[in-house]
């Protein structure tokens, strides 16, 4: 076998153990918070979708509620309302998490997860950013995509 072959062999059977490792790794970190978070997800998702910050407000995080307390940040929230009526949610996908640090919660996992949910109006997709500090989870970030805000209003 020449050398050049052996080495590209290696290199290979290396790329591929990396990717494995990888794979096993991420699949572990999933699995730490997918027991947790997703019954947390789909618990909060209608009151987040409700379009009223009165509902909204316990989930959040304090950073959040802090972000809240300016008028139009919660007239922002409540233009979501075009979605229309929340129907349902695929389940929640792991995208990653990492370790930060909050004045009001001290150290904390910061989990952020993607979810399809259907409306009225059609579909979405929802990013979320989960504050975990150990005992419960709080929603620090929030954004929705959807058609129903790329469309442009028809002049006749």
């Amino acid at each position: 076998m020449s050398l050049l072959l052996r080495r590209s062999l290696i290199f290979i059977i290396l790329l591929l153990g990396g990717l494995v490792l990888y794979s096993l790794w991420f699949g572990m970190k999933a699995d730490r918070y997918d027991d947790t978070a997703i019954p947390y997800l789909e618990s909060a998702m209608p009151r987040l979708t409700s379009w009223q910050y009165e509902l909204l407000e316990p989930l959040l995080s304090p950073t959040a509620k802090l972000n809240f307390k300016n008028q139009e940040m919660r007239e922002a929230y409540r233009l979501f309302n075009r979605l229309g009526q929340f129907e349902s949610m695929d389940k929640p996908r792991y995208e990653k998490s990492y370790s930060g640090v909050s004045q009001a919660l001290g150290d904390v996992e910061i989990v952020e997860y993607q979810a399809s949910l259907e409306f009225d109006t059609g579909p979405a997709v929802v990013k979320i950013k989960l504050i975990a500090d150990g005992k419960s989870y709080y929603i620090n970030h929030f954004g929705f995509h959807s058609e129903v805000f790329s469309e442009v209003n028809e002049i006749d």
